[in-house]
């Protein structure tokens, strides 16, 4: 759990999280200051952090995540 705590974020970290929130958010039909934005940015950040850390398999985990299907 510490691990998971202290995850740090680079550059390309942010590229991967970026890439996968704006297709989500691009696929609602959201605007960025959509509060739900924020929420899936939110998950999608854990998500990361428990190892789906590019682009391929952050897809895959949101769309396997029941709250981030609930849009769909």
């Amino acid at each position: 759990m510490r691990a998971f705590l202290e995850t740090t974020f680079g550059p390309a970290d942010f590229e991967v999280l970026d890439t996968v929130l704006e297709e989500w958010r691009t696929k609602h039909g959201m605007e960025k200051n959509n509060p739900d934005v924020g929420i899936a940015a939110a998950v999608m950040i854990n998500l990361f952090r428990e190892g789906n850390d590019t682009v391929e398999t952050l897809r895959q985990a949101v769309s396997q995540h029941k709250a981030l299907a609930e849009f769909s």
